[in-house]
């Protein structure tokens, strides 16, 4: 088994939460709050605050591409004792103005959203890969901010 691979695992799990794939978990981070995310990748299960909660997109997203990888690097799934990701979440509502990510969003009409509220999430992540006799580890921050009621705003 590949200790590179294995370590590339790990990471990818941080950039994938902290990078564009979370999206399409907007609605539900806004639904959820501030607190701790926790996502079994081996099998794209979620909790929340020690609660299970109804998976949500990035779990799958990060268990899709944890399967498609391993297999095309000759690595059974089953060889890994666990696979994570702990994201403690600190979300709050700001205005237009005091935004900090210069991402541009776009309403349902193509054009610019340019006022109203926006959430912004400040997030730090965690992830571990098991495998026997080894453990990989990554960690990562990030803030995304994004219109509250968006992408339906």
């Amino acid at each position: 088994m590949s200790r590179k691979r294995l370590q590339h695992s790990a990471d990818t799990f941080c950039h994938m939460f902290c990078g564009w794939r979370l999206a399409n978990s907007y609605k539900d981070l806004a639904r959820l709050g501030s607190g701790t995310l926790e996502i079994d990748v081996l099998v794209g299960s979620c909790r929340f605050d020690g609660v299970a909660i109804e998976p949500l997109n990035i779990a799958g997203e990060l268990h899709c591409w944890l399967c498609e990888d391993l297999a095309a690097h000759g690595i059974p799934i089953d060889s890994l004792l666990r696979g994570s990701l702990t994201a403690h979440l600190s979300i709050t509502a700001v205005g237009l103005r005091p935004r900090s990510t210069p991402v541009q969003f776009f309403g349902a009409d193509g054009k610019p959203i340019r006022s109203g509220e926006f959430y912004r999430c400040e997030i730090e992540c965690e992830s571990e890969v098991v495998a026997e006799g080894a453990v990989y580890r990554s960690r990562s921050k990030d803030i995304e901010e994004w219109p509250m009621g968006w992408p339906d705003a």
